[in-house]
Parts: structure tokens; C-alpha cells; sequence
């Protein structure tokens, strides 16, 4: 954990809660709402309510850790081959995924073999690597290095706040980075009775709270054997 010393100024925030809200922000009071999505944690939580048998958010979360999302997603070398000379040239790898719960389509009986552990992180990934795409393309469209990730689908959320790290790292080449706050979840109700009760903000004297910076080496965080990913296959 390291604070924040210098001018965080623009920056962007990310909401993210049963849908996606993207604000530019360019100083105190002075926001902007710039995009947002349909795709979020009510979208992940509502089809594995229809998916698995978990009754919490919570408790597919502890589900989707034990997945494997390889049994759901279609790959690369399920195209080309595990050691195709095509691979070489595109300069892919066979972990990349190229279709996320494409795997599927080819079975007989989609369901044979497969968990509801595997559903529940193949698509927490599906969902996470939107958030993530959409996230760095407004962040390079708006010219701002530093996006803070926040709301309660990322409370105890391990797995995306590995992977939005890790994208955002990757997709920028460095140059963006993805920032995580203590306490997420109370992010949004804060700033609301801030603004409710007219409260004044007020240039601080002591340093920045800590923030939660997760960024990640070109190692993938979540599945060491994948180093690469493009901007829109996504690795596993």
C-alpha cells in the first residue's frame, strides 16, 4: 500500500455496482459523468442466480475461486492448434482466450463435464474484462493515467481486482494504472452525504488516505502460464 503524494488530478472513476457509471474527474467538485455500462455486477449476478445454486453474492465468489474457466471458454490452440506455426506469427498464445464461453458451442451437451464452479468464473472474468476494456479505452479517450476502481461488486472481490490491475497494466503498456480503495463498497453512499449536507471541501493538510495499488507484473495474477493478452481476447 502506498499513498497517493502527488496531484491525482484528472483522474477517472470507475462505479461499479449492479451496472457501470464512468465519471472524469478534474478536481474537487468538479466531475463529469463520460460513460458507463449495462454490463456489471447485477449482470454477473443475475445469470449465475440462473446458473448456479449459490444464494449470496458472497458465496459464488467463494464458487468462482475453485473454477475452471478453460472447461467454458474457447482458446486459441482450441483454433489453431497447441503448437501451430500460425500461433508464432500472430504473436498469440495458446492460453489466450478467443471466445469467452465459446467452448460450448462445439459440444454435444454443453453441460456435460462442467461445474458450476467453472460457470461462475468464466463468466466473472466475461464480465470483469468488459469493465476493464471499456474502462481503459474512455481513460486513454480522456487523457488520464489513473482509474480508481469502485463499488460493492468489488468488495472481497479478489479475482477482478486482480484482473482489472492486470488489464489496465497491460493494455496501456504501463502507462495507465488501476487503483483500489479500502473501503469500496461505501464509496458512492460517502460522497452522497457529503453532497446532501452541503459539506464543504476542504484542502488537506496530512497526506492522502492509503490506497490499495494493485498493479501486476506482465505475469498473469490469476493463471501464471498466460503472459500475454490482446486488446480483445482475454486470457484466463
Amino acid at each position: 500500500r502506498e499513498p497517493i503524494t502527488s496531484d491525482p488530478y484528472p483522474y477517472l472513476l470507475v462505479s461499479i455496482g449492479t451496472g457501470v457509471s464512468i465519471l472524469r474527474v478534474d478536481g474537487p467538485r468538479k466531475h463529469e459523468r463520460i460513460s458507463g455500462s449495462t454490463i456489471g455486477g447485477g449482470t454477473y449476478w443475475g445469470l449465475c442466480r440462473l446458473l448456479t445454486g449459490s444464494d449470496s453474492f458472497s458465496a459464488v465468489l467463494d464458487l468462482a475461486s475453485k473454477g475452471d474457466p478453460t472447461k467454458i471458454d474457447m482458446m486459441v490452440g482450441d483454433i489453431y492448434g497447441e503448437g501451430s506455426n500460425a500461433l508464432e506469427k500472430l504473436g498469440l498464445k495458446s492460453d489466450i482466450v478467443a471466445s469467452s464461453f465459446g467452448k460450448l458451442v462445439t459440444k454435444q451437451n454443453p453441460s456435460e463435464g462442467i461445474k458450476e464452479e467453472d460457470l461462475a468464473r468464466a463468466l466473472l472474468l466475461m464480465v470483469t474484462n468488459n469493465i476493464g476494456q471499456v474502462a481503459h479505452l474512455n481513460a486513454k479517450l480522456y487523457k488520464t493515467s489513473r482509474i480508481y476502481f469502485v463499488g460493492t461488486f468489488l468488495q472481497h472481490n479478489i479475482i477482478s481486482q486482480q484482473r482489472l490491475a492486470y488489464s489496465i497494466d497491460y493494455w496501456s503498456q504501463g502507462k495507465m494504472e488501476a487503483l483500489f480503495l479500502e473501503h469500496e463498497a461505501y464509496f458512492g453512499a460517502l460522497g452522497a452525504f457529503l453532497l446532501n449536507h452541503g459539506i464543504e471541501h476542504k484542502k488537506q493538510t496530512v497526506p492522502p488516505p492509503k490506497t490499495r495499488k494493485k498493479r501486476q507484473s506482465r505475469a498473469n495474477p490469476t493463471h501464471q502460464r498466460s503472459k500475454s493478452m490482446g486488446s480483445i481476447q482475454f486470457q484466463l
